[in-house]
């Protein structure tokens, strides 16, 4: 049996898709991308560390849009899990556009980080924009999205809307 209520994952695709996009991936997901897309709702530190140790095992560092509730359209947060040697880090981050013909890229919230993906999908640290500039790159990343998000609607977005969310399990619908 299938639930035909998507409660808000059309949105949230949508949002995932175009931020994907902004960031420079291309229109199908590489088999070997180092980056996974996450969307939650209400999250806390035992669903972070769950999605944390998931990207230490798979080798993939992970975007998370964090929602307040399964009714929200809009991510109060953005977070990034980042692997390193020791584990992972969970680092708050935003968008950020260096220059409009390049793709956009990420940067903590603290303002000490700044991440971009390189030619193989993978997260690369990069110089984070002067103090000066930072407030007009932000805003500018923002407007792009904005309109890559307002491009996925329609019959000309790049995916297939059509949603099925199975209450069991696909096994279970196979036998």
């Amino acid at each position: 049996m299938t639930n035909t209520n998507d409660r808000g994952l059309q949105q949230r695709k949508r949002r995932m898709m175009a931020l994907r996009k902004e960031l420079g991936f291309p229109k199908e997901a590489p088999i070997t991308s180092g980056l996974a897309f996450a969307a939650i709702d209400d999250p806390n530190d035992e669903i972070l560390c769950a999605i944390a140790q998931k990207a230490i095992a798979e080798r993939q560092d992970t975007l998370i849009h964090c929602y307040p509730n399964i009714a929200a359209t809009d991510p109060f947060l953005t977070v990034l899990v980042l692997r390193t040697a020791n584990g992972a880090e969970l680092l708050p981050v935003e968008i950020v556009q260096r220059r409009a013909a390049k793709p956009l890229q990420l940067i903590t919230k603290d303002r000490t980080r700044c991440f971009r993906l390189d030619s193989r999908w993978l997260l690369q640290q990069t110089r984070v924009p002067s103090a000066a500039k930072l407030p007009k790159a932000i805003l500018a990343a923002q407007a792009r999205y904005d309109a890559a998000l307002a491009d996925t609607f329609g019959n000309h977005a790049g995916w297939d809307p059509q949603v099925v969310i199975f209450e069991r399990g696909p096994a279970s619908v196979t036998a």
